[in-house]
């Protein structure tokens, strides 16, 4: 036998009458509470106020947006290019510690600072990029892409390591290899 009576569900079949007869009534869900208050300002602003949040992702490897893409008027020249930037020559990583100069053979010798080996150069001879042109006393000339490097002994009796001066070169005017 069904029952017609409705408790927000289905149809239900009556008991036996030997069973009491027992009501279940559901409650509707209380309505969610509101999030604590945080000391963080930022959880008071909405995702969607925060722009950067979707154009830079937090897992994006440059977490920059895409470049946006400019169409170039089809009337327009293009520019003509920069000049190439001189880049910034850093000095050989060298101190000199002697030279020798002979009639048939001159060479200096050398402490390569990020090894603290030493080197013995020939003129002529390279040294990561940087070439021996002339040895003139207690001086040397190294020489690297249009770049001058003139390395010095250090003062006799001194403890500081000699002195070295970097010297712009051009391809029409190179330096005379003795030096009075």
């Amino acid at each position: 036998m069904l029952d017609d009576t409705r408790l927000d569900g289905p149809v239900l079949a009556s008991p036996p009458p030997s069973e009491p007869v027992t009501s279940v009534r559901v409650a509707p869900s209380p309505a969610p509470t509101p999030r604590p208050l945080s000391a963080n300002p930022l959880w008071g602003i909405p995702l969607k106020a925060l722009s950067n949040t979707r154009d830079r992702p937090v897992f994006s490897p440059s977490r920059r947006p895409p470049p946006a893409v400019v169409a170039e008027p089809a009337d327009s020249k293009p520019l003509p290019p920069s000049p190439p930037r001189k880049v910034e020559i850093e000095p050989p990583p060298l101190s000199l510690v002697g030279t020798i100069a002979g009639d048939n053979e001159s060479f200096g010798i050398f402490l390569d600072q990020s090894t603290k080996a030493a080197l013995r150069l020939k003129i002529g001879d390279d040294f990561q990029g940087w070439k021996l042109r002339t040895i003139n006393g207690r001086e040397v000339m190294m020489e690297k892409d249009e770049q001058g490097a003139l390395l010095t002994l250090p003062r006799p009796g001194s403890e500081d390591s000699g002195d070295i001066r970097l010297i712009p070169m051009s391809a029409e005017k190179k330096p005379l290899a003795a030096r009075h």
